[in-house]
């Protein structure tokens, strides 16, 4: 098991001192390998915007002192975030923009930005060519697939508590708008591991080995 920590933008409004210090702390355990979810949410707004890009700041600076990659929430904030981050900027160690649902022209930039971009069920649903056309597009290199679980179990399974195991039926979906068959499927399907591991799974850091 590896594990990501960090303050999600619906709770930026408790970043502080201490929710710093708790922060550091966790990224310090040696099975922590990535920073997240941090960003934007401006759908709810259950932090003042003001809040979240406050946190979201600090979070990256830090996530760029601690050698870690970041994983990002990015709701009906995608213009501000890329912003933040082009400001701030990327981490050496990556960066990932967690469970994409919109379409080409907003994921663009990130691609080309250079970051890595996950796909949840939301790509199986019938509502979701936007998602496909831009799944269809990004470089094998930044292709990864979640569940969002508990949220978002892909077809067949809708309506049930997403898990794991059903990351299967997205990444087939992954597959089949991208036009990958036989050997080519299954050498996606590798790639998308691959891709998941080289940021994911990493030694610990200088930072975290205290070096």
């Amino acid at each position: 098991m590896r594990i990501a920590a960090g303050l999600h933008p619906h709770n930026a409004k408790y970043w502080g001192p201490e929710t710093e210090e708790r922060l550091r702390a966790m990224l310090h355990d040696k099975r922590t390998s990535c920073l997240g979810e941090i960003g934007l949410d401006y759908h709810y707004d259950l932090s003042p915007r003001e809040d979240q890009e406050r946190a979201f700041r600090a979070q990256v600076r830090i996530a760029k002192e601690a050698g870690l990659p970041v994983m990002l929430h990015v709701r009906e904030a995608h213009d501000d975030a890329l912003a933040i981050m082009r400001d701030e900027g990327w981490p050496e160690a990556g960066c990932i923009l967690h469970c994409f649902t919109s379409d080409w022209g907003t994921l663009e930039p990130w691609i080309e930005a250079g970051c890595s971009v996950t796909f949840g069920g939301a790509l199986t649903f019938n509502n979701g060519d936007a998602i496909r056309d831009a799944a269809a597009r990004v470089p094998e290199m930044q292709l990864m697939v979640e569940t969002d679980s508990p949220y978002m179990a892909p077809k067949p399974l809708r309506g049930e508590v997403c898990e794991p195991a059903m990351v299967v039926f997205t990444e087939s979906a992954l597959a089949d708008v991208r036009g990958a068959e036989g050997e080519e499927r299954l050498a996606l399907f590798r790639r998308v591991l691959t891709n998941a591991e080289s940021m994911l799974n990493r030694p610990p850091t200088a930072w975290q080995l205290g070096k």
